[in-house]
């Protein structure tokens, strides 16, 4: 199969403008981050509007045909050109909003029946992920509903297959990711696996021991956006609102 050009777009919750208490727990963690000890001044935060929420990567790759999934075509090796209008009629008339993401206050000591990667959630609350020769301290909630963990969040990235996009920690038809994470920052040094441990305990203690924070996912906080850098700095990243999206407008690259 032959491509003219792909294309770089996500739809992304709480790129720009986000709700004070969310923007209030970004801020405290980044600031622990920035002076703990062990950092050294190495820890470059994000950019309050850069930090975001993806619910599922819409990557492309075009064709004379259309523009079909970057994420079938490369975990399952299936040509699926993506429906973006049954796409946004789905998004703007038959998801249920809001989907509630509980970020922190996870007693390490309670049973929430639900394993993130088979860990407990108050482990997998906060993670530092390793990048070449950086670390990425990564936040992550997850949906919540009738006082336990929901899987909206997964059930929202497996219905969006009928639009033929998938998310790509579902390569596996079986698997499950019902994480919300948002990426903090870089840290720009690779830690000894003591100093990765005494830091993420830190910032775990830290959201564990706090009221837990209730943010909803609305329609109006949820946009496509196209980058050029995977990092989204806003300097080089189009956000297109869902009432404006046209996918004959998509940059090719």
């Amino acid at each position: 199969m032959i491509f003219n050009s792909s294309i770089n777009l996500s739809l992304v919750a709480f790129y720009g403008d986000k709700p004070v208490e969310l923007s209030s727990l970004i801020n405290k963690l980044q600031k622990r981050i920035v002076n703990h000890e062990l950092i050294q001044n190495k820890f470059i935060p994000y950019q309050l509007e850069q930090v975001h929420g993806t619910i599922i990567g819409c990557e492309g790759l075009v064709t004379d045909s259309g523009i079909i999934s970057k994420w079938f075509y490369e975990q399952r090796q299936e040509s699926k050109q993506i429906d973006f209008p049954g796409l946004i009629n789905y998004l703007q008339h038959q998801i249920n909003f809001p989907i509630t993401i509980r970020f922190g206050g996870y007693n390490p000591q309670q049973e929430y029946n639900f394993l993130s990667r088979e860990q407990h959630l108050s482990l997998r609350s906060l993670q530092l992920q390793p990048a070449n020769n950086q670390t990425i301290p990564i936040v992550i909630g997850w949906s919540w509903k009738n006082n336990g963990v929901s899987r909206e969040i997964d059930k929202l990235r497996r219905n969006l297959q009928q639009f033929n996009l998938l998310h790509k920690y579902h390569s596996n038809p079986d698997a499950i990711d019902n994480d919300f994470y948002l990426r903090l920052g870089t840290i720009t040094k690779k830690l000894t696996l003591d100093e990765e441990n005494a830091i993420a305990t830190d910032l775990r203690n830290l959201l564990s021991t706090q009221a837990p924070l209730y943010i909803p996912i609305n329609l109006n906080n949820i946009t496509f956006v196209q980058y050029q850098d995977l990092l989204l700095p806003p300097a080089t990243t189009k956000v297109i609102p869902i009432s404006q999206f046209q996918s004959a407008n998509l940059d090719g690259v």
